[in-house]
């Protein structure tokens, strides 16, 4: 989704064909001699495994067969035909309107309670779990895009971040589900990096590589779905759980799904915290995660970018499939994040997300004390 949302029609179209030119020919060159491995799990209760392609210009993931909902990117012709003939509903009102709509509030974090989690815009997320301080695919750019073209292309952040870098408790990990700007600002990444130099940051197969670009000598761990990470602070244990998300990668013309994507959860003695990243609806690892560790205390799910439906369902649930993700991780409590942020490109009210997320949860019997939203910078903790 994001080349899309970083360029206009005209050069969208134009890129597009350059794309798909090279594509081809990349494909010509590589046929006879690229393998492709299928890495399907027999075991009900073992999460799916991406699909692996091997060839003279490197491994490329893709979803497995097993996302039935995941039906591939959108052709040339059907951005065509959303540009020309869907209804875009995004348009913003003015500055003051949306000053008063999404208030920013100034953070105050929560270090004594056993879970508290503060929304800092789009999918960045500061989480506290039993002593560990968590941030979720931190962005805090203007623009979520290659800081060449910081100043005029790429989606335009219009609520600002809460609080500066300086702000933000000590980070003791870092999630990141996958490459794009709008969920890895390199920018962001060094600010908290050069903050906390002893943090752990975790990150989909593929993505080490850029990350050591950008901070080098900082504690990388790359991992693959259903792999699992168990580390110790001041002698409690915790375990971070790579898992599988329907999406896509890419952060230039030619590194489409060079780089896998993922969600992760994090699980201390006592309580566990979940965070989808950019997904479709695969619901199945949904179930397989809630079975075999659920319950979640608390999750954080995304409900925005979704319409129009028939271009964004492969990548990205809406409002109805979040609930339904609560429900099979057996989650006890959801914050909606994933909206009223950046101008992410997709149709929808930039105010229609939240409201739909209550009507759904409604729709399936749940309380909205747990299942809701939160303002930018406010912070939600667990009182069981």
């Amino acid at each position: 989704m994001y080349l899309i949302m970083l360029v206009n029609p005209l050069s969208l179209f134009l890129c597009s064909c350059i794309v798909i030119f090279f594509l081809s020919f990349f494909k010509e060159m590589t046929s006879s001699s690229a393998s492709t491995s299928y890495y399907e799990t027999t075991d009900d209760e073992e999460f799916s495994k991406p699909v692996v392609t091997k060839s003279f210009f490197g491994i490329k993931y893709s979803n497995p067969p097993s996302f039935t909902t995941w039906k591939g990117l959108p052709t040339i012709m059907s951005l065509i035909r959303w540009f020309l003939f869907e209804k875009d509903d995004s348009h913003l009102p003015s500055k003051e309107f949306v000053a008063k709509a999404l208030p920013v509030i100034t953070p105050k974090f929560d270090l004594t309670s056993k879970l508290s989690a503060t929304w800092l815009g789009h999918a960045t997320v500061f989480v506290q779990l039993e002593g560990l301080n968590i941030i979720t695919d931190p962005v805090f750019s203007s623009r979520a895009s290659p800081m060449f073209a910081m100043f005029f292309a790429g989606p335009k952040r219009y609520v600002k971040p809460p609080c500066p870098y300086e702000d933000l408790p000590p980070i003791h990990v870092g999630v990141i589900s996958h490459n794009h700007y709008d969920h890895l600002d390199a920018t962001a990444v060094v600010k908290i990096s050069s903050l906390n130099p002893e943090m752990k940051w975790f990150v989909p197969l593929g993505v080490k590589k850029l990350m050591n670009s950008i901070v080098p000598g900082t504690e990388v761990i790359e991992k693959n779905w259903g792999e699992i990470e168990e580390f110790q602070m001041n002698g409690i244990s915790y375990n971070v759980l790579c898992t599988p998300a329907q999406h896509w990668s890419q952060r230039g013309l030619f590194d489409h799904n060079h780089t896998l994507w993922a969600g992760w959860a994090v699980m201390g003695p006592n309580y566990k915290f979940f965070y989808t990243g950019d997904t479709g609806f695969c619901e199945e690892e949904y179930k397989k995660l809630g079975n075999k560790y659920g319950p979640f205390q608390l999750a954080a799910i995304p409900i925005g970018c979704y319409c129009p439906r028939w271009i964004m369902q492969s990548q990205h649930i809406n409002t109805e499939e979040a609930v339904l993700i609560h429900k099979h991780i057996k989650a006890e409590n959801t914050i909606g994040i994933h909206w009223g942020t950046y101008l992410m490109g997709s149709n929808e009210p930039y105010l229609e997300p939240p409201k739909l997320f209550g009507e759904a949860a409604t729709k399936h019997g749940y309380d909205l004390k747990n299942l809701f939203t939160v303002r930018h910078g406010e912070t939600w903790s667990y009182n069981p």
